[in-house]
């Protein structure tokens, strides 16, 4: 799914895909990453149509182990870097894999392509940037069992990027700017009875500014000395579970207990895991969410990033069913 931000243009990628939104509304997916269990090979189609990639045999410039919330894996984040005449490319992935089954494994990036460019001359204002959540149980070649009955709750993380820039509340500060990435807790309900979907990035603890993929572009230490993005709420309007474990829906509300929002625009969607907890539910779902905003001092915002939630009965056992096919 690609979509174009409010503020900040960030082609966006999602489910083990790079996905065009359709005339018609549908979704088109298309995979982003080779792994092997030793060697990871990522990519994505640059909006002239063009591949590029990286690959860790040639292009790893940081790798270092990492936290991941998926029981029973591990993981590495990786940073890569490259140039060739068409230009550059930076890229960011936090690797998760099982080391039993290099099969079960998720990827989690972000990458930005600088088009015609070369270091140490590179314009974050005339790249191109992605993120991208990519396995093969998001892979919708293999469609998931979705239930027609019960519910499911699913806790995770969200988080990315945002834009800030400063209105008249904020005195001499007015019209300032800052870029900083943000965590924070995803919370989702799907209920499979009704087919739908829903959610909130923020409603438990609160939004946070840290380094977690973004060190390479913005820093080792966050720019927004202030951690504006505490105290946002960021409300995923309900959408339809479609068949092949699809969703998407063009509304998300952001809420402040001290700032009044005027006005925002957002989208938000994902995809449901081919692979089951021992409830019967998908293990996990997995999606991005991207929202503008402007509140009523002229001040504007924007909040861009992934998400990922694993149900609550996964999290509880780490057990899980093999991919519909069996081969995994």
């Amino acid at each position: 799914m690609k979509a174009v931000s409010s503020l900040i243009f960030a082609m966006l990628a999602l489910a083990a895909c790079t996905a065009d939104k359709e005339p018609d509304g549908t979704i088109e997916l298309e995979r982003n990453t080779e792994f092997d269990g030793a060697a990871l090979r990522f990519f994505v189609t640059l909006d002239d149509g063009t591949e590029a990639s990286v690959h860790t045999d040639d292009d790893l410039i940081g790798n270092t182990r990492a936290p991941t919330p998926m029981p029973g894996h591990r993981a590495h984040a990786l940073t890569f870097f490259k140039e060739t005449e068409a230009g550059t490319s930076v890229a960011h992935a936090l690797l998760s894999w099982d080391p039993e089954n290099h099969a079960d494994y998720l990827a989690f990036g972000w990458w930005t392509q600088f088009p015609d460019q070369h270091a140490p001359d590179l314009s974050f204002a005339e790249s191109e940037r992605y993120a991208i959540i990519d396995g093969p149980e998001i892979d919708h070649g293999i469609l998931p069992q979705v239930p027609v009955a019960g519910a499911a709750s699913y806790t995770g993380q969200a988080g990315g990027l945002y834009t800030y820039t400063f209105g008249s509340d904020w005195g001499e500060d007015e019209g300032e700017f800052v870029i900083d990435e943000y965590q924070g807790v995803l919370t989702l309900t799907a209920d499979f009875a009704d087919g739908t979907v829903r959610g909130c990035i923020g409603c438990v603890g609160d939004l946070v500014t840290r380094r977690a993929h973004f060190g390479t572009f913005l820093g080792r230490d966050p720019i927004d000395a202030q951690g504006l993005a505490k105290d946002y709420e960021l409300h995923l309007a309900t959408a339809i579970l479609r068949e092949d474990g699809l969703f998407e829906r063009d509304r998300v509300t952001v809420r402040h207990p001290e700032r009044t929002i005027a006005s925002f625009e957002g989208f938000w969607g994902g995809a449901l895991s081919s692979r089951q907890d021992t409830d019967g539910n998908p293990r996990l779902v997995a999606g991005f969410s991207d929202v503008g905003f402007e509140e009523s001092d002229g001040s504007e915002g924007d909040f861009w990033g992934s998400l990922l939630g694993l149900s609550d009965t996964f999290l509880q056992d780490g057990q899980s069913s093999p991919l519909p096919d069996g081969d995994h």
